[in-house]
């Protein structure tokens, strides 16, 4: 049972709906002397370790604190990195004794029935895990020798594996309703998907299964019970939902996230850790027109004042951050240049008739884009009579002499070619968000962004697939 553990003094602030205040916890392993050994929990994706005590000859330790900590599952890490987990929630004078030989099957609380529950499940988790480690291994082998038979027989002994274990959370929900062990296996149940019902038409439905489990996904979450957040069941439901389970489209996510939110606003730990994560998720996002989605929580929850852990500095950058996105999102009419050309007239991008349009934010001192620029001229090349493709290419570099030597050697001279230097219509800089170059936006014949920051080769590509997908009929 060895896990990396993230070793971690940060203190977070650990209140809300869960029984909170400090805890006294006696520690026995035999096995153990002399020696450290820690106390951590879970907060979302993290595992954070907040005290430490000195087994002394015996193999006895004290963790003691008068500090006010949330409910959840903790866990006590031995100098080996190997670990168990408890429960800390109303019960806040425990007892645990263990030994080395098996640090979870010997496992035994004093004063804690909770714990008592939670370290009998875990031995008995241990012990189907085992047998599923052995008919995983038995799978295996015998899908090596193509055995039809013996496989079968093998799937059917997992399948009763996992009954027994999902037969064994019910039950102990059953028989022990208000244990937070089981709030913990209520929180990690999938949503059960009834039979699917016919159609006038004499068919299923067969968009019913999807939709029931996605309705139906957060059920037996409390996502008003911060207790949930000291384990790691949020931060896996969190990942699962936003990647695996909602289609991967802004303005979909956008409403989930926004329903989400609201029913996490009660608590407000549980609202600032998804909050949080959301954030991060979509700010650092490499899938294009994500950024949509990190717009749209900047002005639900920071501009908005709800980021009450956020100081008002961060929050400051924070919000000027997405105001440097917005004018620049996927569907919106890209922002208006006008720049000088080579002859130093002023060049309208919005002018200009194409069916599509390519701007190009370039530096001739620029080594990324020494080798993307070549790729840009070879596809202009190829496509120029058949496609209806222009090329804005905007030079970054203020020194009029370079801008003009750089569209020499690089052949960029069939390209619509101005200078930043000088703008009718803003800084480039601020309008597109241009930090680094190269940078590409494609736009359709409207001027209305379709793509952006594509690597150079993929805009062919993206090209095939738009003409057969395209975001606007008009």
């Amino acid at each position: 049972m060895n896990r990396f553990i993230v070793f971690s003094l940060i203190a977070l602030s650990l209140t809300g709906a869960g029984f909170s205040q400090g805890y006294k916890i006696n520690l026995k392993v035999t096995g153990w002397a002399d020696t450290s050994v820690y106390l951590g929990y879970y907060y979302g994706k993290f595992q954070y370790v907040t005290d430490t005590t000195m087994l002394d000859k015996a193999g006895k330790g004290v963790f003691e604190s008068s500090d006010t900590v949330g409910g959840g599952i903790y866990f006590i890490i031995m100098p080996d990195k190997k670990y168990f987990e408890f429960i800390l929630d109303k019960d806040r004078n425990l007892n645990f004794e263990t030994d080395t030989t098996n640090l979870v099957q010997n496992l035994k609380s004093k004063g804690s029935e909770d714990n008592s529950l939670f370290f009998a499940y875990q031995k008995y988790i241990g012990e189907q895990g085992e047998a599923m480690d052995k008919l995983g291994k038995t799978y295996t082998h015998l899908k090596e020798t193509d055995n039809k038979d013996s496989i079968k027989m093998v799937e059917e002994k997992m399948k009763v594996v996992n009954k027994e274990v999902a037969d064994y959370k019910e039950k102990f929900i059953k028989d022990h309703p208000k244990s937070f062990v089981s709030k913990v296996f209520n929180a990690s149940r999938e949503p059960v998907v009834p039979e699917t019902p016919i159609l006038p038409n004499g068919r299923k439905d067969s968009l019913f299964e999807y939709k029931y489990y996605r309705t139906h996904f957060w059920d037996n979450f409390d996502l008003t019970d911060d207790r949930l957040l000291r384990t790691p069941i949020l931060n896996n439901k969190l990942d699962q939902y936003f990647t695996k389970v909602v289609p991967q489209i802004p303005d979909t996510l956008i409403m989930e996230i926004d329903a989400l939110i609201e029913k996490a606003r009660p608590n407000k730990e549980v609202f600032k850790y998804i909050v949080w994560y959301l954030t991060h998720e979509y700010e650092t996002s490499q899938v294009m027109g994500m950024d949509a989605v990190f717009v749209f929580l900047v002005d639900k929850v920071y501009r908005a004042g709800d980021a009450f852990w956020v100081s008002d500095n961060v929050k400051g950058k924070i919000i000027d951050r997405a105001d440097k996105i917005k004018p620049n999102l996927i569907g919106k009419v890209a922002p208006e240049l006008i720049l000088i050309d080579t002859n130093n007239r002023l060049v309208s991008l919005h002018s200009i008739e194409a069916k599509y349009t390519v701007v190009y934010f370039w530096d001739p001192e620029c080594g990324h884009c020494a080798k993307e620029t070549p790729k840009l001229v070879k596809y202009y090349n190829d496509i120029k009579d058949t496609l209806g493709l222009k090329i804005y290419a905007v030079c970054s570099d203020t020194s009029l002499t370079r801008w003009k030597k750089g569209l020499y050697e690089k052949k960029m001279e069939q390209f619509i070619n101005v200078n930043g230097t000088r703008s009718a219509e803003g800084n480039f800089h601020d309008l597109y968000d241009i930090y680094s170059t190269p940078v590409v936006y494609l736009l359709d014949h409207k001027k209305r962004i379709i793509a952006k920051r594509l690597p150079v080769d993929q805009i062919g590509t993206f090209l095939e697939f738009y003409k057969k997908r395209p975001l606007f009929t008009d």
